[in-house]
């Protein structure tokens, strides 16, 4: 089998040595700015050309993260550190925004690119549009199971990497907007607070807890980690060529021991002999972090069992129950189910109080003490609080595992050796030649300053040479073999012996690291192309006063959208099961309704679609278009390369697609696209700066529930459904309504579309009403009122209200109304109302 890439995570100079000495094959780090992970250590330019080097020397290659979207103000500072990139050396660079991507391709050709989970691949046509975009590799989305995972890496001729371990997302990556929304940190820009690892409750329409959660557990919305140790063989046959490990945030410990169990897993599975996992291993990776483990989703849809319910944090491993609690002493009598020793971390699930941790200080068998016990051991431990019998108890820290640990990466000696082959010749008179061969050929060489001398005693010998030239305990080489051609009676002093190995030891590290590093690209070159790119001419659309547009999800709510005075209707192509169904004629006689009225019909497609559902839906779609819509509007990059094979109509995309720059609105523009929706992130100040600028029409959500997350769990089906990784889901969404209620008392809506994908809407709806005076002169071609989960009651008013200030706007532009009278009247008696972030931002 071939043998996949072993990729590991840094954020830190010490996660890097981590990675390296215990077998990672590639190693991604991000730099001070432009990454996804903000609150790691990370590296500055200096630090990060010296890990190139030290990864390369050690033939591990280094893939730089610039995976976030990038402001217009931006994006000359991101490209400039791509040059910095490339000329130190670095194999690839991990990317978000599809406006880089374009600058990428045109400034700096020869750097290779990655196309990060954020950007949400997920299917066959997905990949093949990134291929064609200049991606070398697609990094899938965490949802994939692992037929449509070889379905991909077999159809799309692009190479697929797909994490195997960590921590996982509850909502497709790229397409979170909960933590932005909520607390204005936002997880397109490397600032998630992780709010879906706190605590939630599913109600119904009414507000009403629908499960016991004293046995259910409060944290609805938190993953367990990614552990796929046990199916490294299967994951290997799907085709994927790099094993990814998440956890740029977590310790060098953490990356030195689950980096050092996969590589052990990976070589074990690709030797062909029959495959296991020890359980130390298995009991190590629990050891260093776990929240519960789960395969995700390479084997299916496994709802509940793929949640940590009850602790939205580590879980370390079972150590066994209290058996017995003095209240005066503060002793505890534990029976062990795994070895404990002094310095251990540990933890009690008290019945009354949450947790009680403690670090063991000391440990009691017998009435003596002792350093540790093993597996089996009755103990006596010190604990202070509510404990009771019966109470669980945990070891959250191992001293033992995480001291070894710290050995790979702290000592001088390396773990990670590259064996080498030396050549020896010497002849007396003449100075001796030292040749140094490593696995790829590169083959260096040094000379003693001293010729050889006749020997008095002690001739040179090839086993006396082996002992000098193996002491290579502080480098990253060992000897592999070593050839000798030495003259009769031959003696050179091992002063010179060690002085020529350690000279050879570094030309060859010096050749190591320069093998893989590129001819440096000049400064001057890549400003006069990144300033011809930047400052190209493209004629920009023509701006006219904007059309009114609404996104709707049935039949009565066209009529509604026309009556009340919208010029453009979108049609939803996801379907809410709360809603039911819609059929094809019901369609087609809103576009004729729509086309009577003189109102502009576009369909729009599925945010989400794996390949087996495009195939499900284009039949649908196909007779959709015998209604003859004016247009489409695509929810990913995926369904362009699909529409385009369909039909000519004018495209659109949707926000999904976080178009957050100029760039990246020409690269759509580029791709057949003729109008783009900018990202809800944006400020309205770059709204205006991006609308005016842009060389095609631009579109601006204006009001609505945005949607939060769309994610592959879905929470009633599991909580209420039943759904499990062994069991189907009894269908309870239908015809009802959910929300999930956090610990302030705030409800998000929930609704499950036809696929059973569950999207979270915000809590408090957006309205940017007062705000319309300054929108309409930004502008955009389309302002839209997303109300695709909205009645036909909701549509009529909102869009009568958006209308009437509209054509105030355009009649008697000097005489405004008062907006904000208008705007209270219609948001009075909803769930609240939000700006969102056209005055705050997602900018740091």
């Amino acid at each position: 089998m071939k043998k996949p890439e072993l990729l590991a995570p840094a954020g830190n100079w010490e996660a890097l040595v981590a990675a390296v000495q215990n077998g990672a094959d590639a190693v991604y780090l991000g730099g001070k700015q432009f990454n996804a992970r903000r609150s790691a250590d990370n590296f500055d330019d200096v630090a990060l050309a010296r890990a190139v080097e030290y990864a390369h020397v050690r033939g591990v290659k280094i893939y730089v993260t610039v995976n976030i979207l990038l402001a217009d103000t931006e994006l000359k500072e991101a490209v400039r550190f791509l040059h910095t990139v490339y000329n130190t050396g670095a194999d690839a660079v991990i990317v978000q925004d599809l406006g880089l991507i374009r600058l990428a391709r045109r400034v700096i050709p020869e750097l290779e690119l990655h196309a990060s989970t954020q950007m949400t691949a997920h299917n066959v046509p997905g990949a093949l549009f990134l291929r064609d975009a200049g991606i070398k590799r697609v990094v899938l989305a965490r949802e994939l199971d692992l037929k449509s995972v070889r379905a991909i890496r077999e159809k799309a001729g692009v190479q697929v990497e797909t994490f195997v371990h960590g921590a996982l997302c509850v909502c497709y990556s790229g397409q979170c907007l909960m933590s932005s929304m909520i607390g204005g940190r936002s997880g397109n820009r490397g600032r998630c607070a992780q709010p879906c690892r706190l605590e939630y409750r599913l109600v119904d329409g009414k507000g009403k807890p629908v499960a016991d959660y004293e046995k259910v557990g409060d944290y609805l919305l938190s993953p367990r980690d990614l552990n796929t140790s046990g199916h490294i063989p299967e994951l290997i046959k799907a085709g994927i060529d790099s094993f990814k490990i998440e956890g740029r945030m977590r310790r060098p410990e953490y990356v030195a021991t689950v980096t050092r169990i996969y590589r052990t897993l990976i070589d074990r599975a690709s030797r062909g002999e029959e495959y296991n996992v020890t359980g130390e291993e298995i009991g190590q990776l629990a050891q260093i972090f776990n929240r519960d483990f789960t395969t995700g989703y390479f084997f299916g849809v496994p709802g509940r069992d793929m949640m940590s319910y009850k602790r939205p944090n580590n879980r370390g491993v079972r150590l066994g129950r209290v058996r017995s609690y003095n209240r005066e002493t503060g002793r505890a009598e534990i029976e062990l189910e795994a070895p404990l020793r002094v310095g251990d971390g540990i933890e009690v699930w008290v019945t009354r109080g949450g947790r009680v941790g403690i670090q063991v200080s000391q440990i009691f068998t017998g009435g003596r003490k002792t350093l540790c016990a093993e597996s089996g051991t009755v103990v006596v431990l010190e604990l202070k609080g509510h404990i009771r019998p019966g109470d669980r108890v945990f070891k959250t820290h191992d001293v033992q595992l995480m001291e070894n640990a710290v050995k790979t990466f702290s000592s001088s000696r390396e773990t990670r050796r590259i064996p080498v082959d030396f050549k020896v010749q010497a002849r007396v008179s003449e100075p001796m030649v030292l040749e140094a061969t490593d696995p790829q050929g590169v083959t260096v060489r040094a000379t003693t300053r001293a010729a050889a001398e006749e020997a008095q005693k002690r001739p040179l010998t090839r086993e006396f040479l082996a002992g000098q030239l193996d002491r290579l305990g502080n480098t990253p080489f060992g000897l592999n073999k070593l050839t000798c051609e030495l003259g009769d009676n031959v003696m050179v002093p091992v002063r010179e012996i060690n002085d020529v190995r350690r000279r050879v030891v570094e030309k060859l590290s010096a050749a190591r690291a320069a093998l893989r590093k590129p001819e440096p690209l000049s400064e001057d070159v890549v400003e006069r192309k990144l300033s011809a790119v930047m400052d190209e001419e493209i004629e920009r659309a023509g701006s006219s006063f904007p059309v009114l547009a609404v996104a709707v999800g049935g039949a009565a709510e066209v009529r509604a959208a026309v009556k009340g005075g919208a010029g453009l209707v979108y049609f939803s192509g996801d379907r809410f099961r709360s809603r039911g169904n819609v059929t094809a004629s019901e369609v087609i006689k809103a576009r004729r309704y729509c086309s009577e009225a003189g109102v502009k019909f576009y369909l729009t497609t599925p945010r989400i679609a794996h390949d087996r559902e495009i195939e499900q839906y284009l039949p649908f779609f196909k007779s959709l278009l015998e209604a003859e819509p004016d247009g489409i509007m695509a929810a990913s990059c995926g369904w362009l390369p699909v529409l385009r094979q369909l039909t000519g109509l004018p495209l659109a995309t949707d926000f999904a697609l976080n178009v957050f720059n100029r760039q990246s609105a020409l690269f759509l523009m580029e791709h057949g696209v003729s109008r783009v929706t900018l990202s809800t992130e944006l400020t309205g100040e770059q709204i205006k700066q991006l609308a005016g600028s842009a060389p095609l029409e631009t579109e601006v959500i204006v009001h609505g529930a945005l949607p939060l997350m769309v994610s592959r769990y879905c929470a009633v089906g599991s909580v209420l459904g039943g759904k499990g990784e062994n069991s189907n889901c009894s269908g309870q969404c239908r015809g009802n309504t959910f929300g999930l209620l956090d610990r302030k008392g705030v409800i998000f809506p929930v609704e499950m579309d036809q696929h059973c994908l569950m999207h979270i809407y915000n809590s408090r709806e957006l309205c940017l009403l007062d705000t319309l005076p300054y929108l309409v002169q930004a502008g955009p071609a389309v302002l839209r009122i997303e109300a695709r989960r909205e009645n036909e009651f909701y549509v009529a008013r909102t869009v009568k209200t958006y209308r009437q200030v509209l054509d105030g706007l355009r009649k008697f532009p000097d005489r405004l109304p008062d907006l904000q009278a208008i705007m209270e009247k219609l948001v009075e008696g909803g769930p609240g109302f939000t700006r969102g972030h056209y005055y705050r931002g997602i900018m740091d």
